[in-house]
């Protein structure tokens, strides 16, 4: 069962893949999702990566939708897509084919320097593609960066995001790494 802190980061997460903000999410929106992260790149993207972020997020939709899409409709609602992540973070295999396996991918087109780190500007740009205001993405780097050495390496995000999804403690630093909740 969801914590409380678990749902509200969930329901903050799905209004991010959220794209048109109608309250339901649908395939187009993982399509979205995937131009908007290629897009980061500013064309210097290789094909090759949106064509992996692209098949990736379309498998994310069809896992959803084949797990979460109670009533078969190709919608996913919050209540739909909650259920859904209680049933993968209690299933870590689950867990690890969806998204540790979409940030280990994500990860090069965060790092646009292609240095093996996320920097300050490289985590705002990203959070700018999910709609979030720069001035939060600056002062949450800054509280992510715990060994503050100015730059999260992959290791680092995917501990992140683990917490992201696992921890409950309301002060963890990763319960903020998407902005407020």
């Amino acid at each position: 069962m969801l914590t409380d802190i678990q749902t509200r980061k969930l329901t903050k997460l799905f209004k991010l893949y959220d794209a048109n903000d109608d309250g339901v999410l649908v395939q187009q929106d993982f399509i979205a999702l995937a131009t908007r992260l290629t897009n980061l790149r500013q064309g210097m993207l290789a094909l090759p990566h949106h064509s992996e972020i692209l098949a990736h997020l379309e498998h994310d939709w069809t896992c959803l939708c084949a797990a979460a899409d109670q009533n078969c409709d190709a919608q996913i609602t919050l209540s739909e897509w909650l259920a859904y992540y209680d049933r993968i973070l209690n299933d870590i295999k689950h867990y690890a084919s969806r998204v540790i396996a979409l940030v280990t991918l994500l990860f090069d087109a965060f790092d646009q320097d292609n240095d093996g780190r996320i920097s300050e500007h490289e985590w705002v740009s990203l959070l700018c593609v999910f709609n979030v205001q720069p001035i939060y993405a600056r002062s949450i780097f800054i509280n992510l960066d715990i060994n503050q050495d100015d730059c999260l390496t992959q290791d680092e995000v995917l501990t992140l995001v683990h917490d992201f999804f696992y921890v409950s403690d309301a002060s963890a630093p990763a319960n903020f790494m998407f902005g407020p909740y």
